[in-house]
């Protein structure tokens, strides 16, 4: 662990333990932005949907 990391942890800023990061959502083939709930890009119509954890 970084000397930020531990400075981090003992102030209590960022993310809990517990607490997941965003995932975006994007389409393979031309890249359009997508919601959790699209199964299929309104743009291309292409179901390859990538979950990118930021």
């Amino acid at each position: 662990m970084s000397s930020l990391d531990e400075l981090i942890s003992v102030i209590g800023i960022g993310r809990g333990p517990t607490e997941q990061p965003p995932i975006h959502y994007e389409c393979r083939r031309c890249g359009k932005t997508l919601s959790k709930r699209d199964t299929a890009c309104p743009l291309c119509g292409s179901t390859d949907v990538a979950e990118i954890q930021l």
